[in-house]
């Protein structure tokens, strides 16, 4: 399942929107991390519990909220740049 908005297609498979620099690069990121996460998710069903496998899947829980926080601090800045325009 890929990240997108609920109801929304999968982005996994779409082209990045024209997003400015700093959310296209949060996007990629979520995209990266969630793909990382899902692979380390099936070795671990499948019985591989090595340990690099859930350094793996703790790395990209780490880098998803990192990008989330990264999406989240530039709507933040979005926002106020259309205040001070208003």
């Amino acid at each position: 399942m890929g990240i997108s908005a609920i109801g929304a297609p999968s982005l996994t498979n779409m082209p990045l929107p024209n997003l400015p620099e700093p959310q296209a690069s949060a996007l990629a990121g979520l995209q990266g991390a969630q793909a990382r996460a899902e692979d380390a998710g099936t070795q671990l069903a499948a019985g591989n519990i090595d340990p690099a496998v859930v350094v793996s899947l703790s790395s990209a829980q780490v880098d998803f909220a990192a990008n989330v926080k990264v999406m989240q601090a530039a709507d933040d800045n979005t926002k106020r740049v259309l205040d001070i325009l208003a």
